[in-house]
């Protein structure tokens, strides 16, 4: 089991939206619900989410919203080092 986080990437942005232990399936299977469905901006009026997977850790999406066109990336990123004691 790992720590892992999921980033999402928007702009110039780099954002930490969650953190969960877990096997790398179980992360892998967090990071594509997310892909899919993750809300990034609260006001959002999301009218087509389309989602294309980079790699197995990486997807990039784009949503059309009623203002314009979002294009994110979404990284799932696995802690190997820590000064925190286990």
């Amino acid at each position: 089991m790992g720590l892992w986080v999921i980033v999402e990437e928007h702009v110039d942005r780099l954002r930490g939206i969650e953190r969960f232990e877990g096997t790398r399936e179980e992360a892998r299977s967090r990071l594509y619900e997310t892909a899919c469905a993750h809300r990034f901006a609260e006001r959002l009026q999301q009218r087509r989410r389309e989602v294309f997977r980079v790699d197995d850790d990486t997807y990039y999406v784009e949503v059309k919203g009623s203002l314009g066109k979002y294009r994110l990336r979404y990284y799932l990123a696995e802690r190997v080092w820590s000064t925190e004691s286990p």
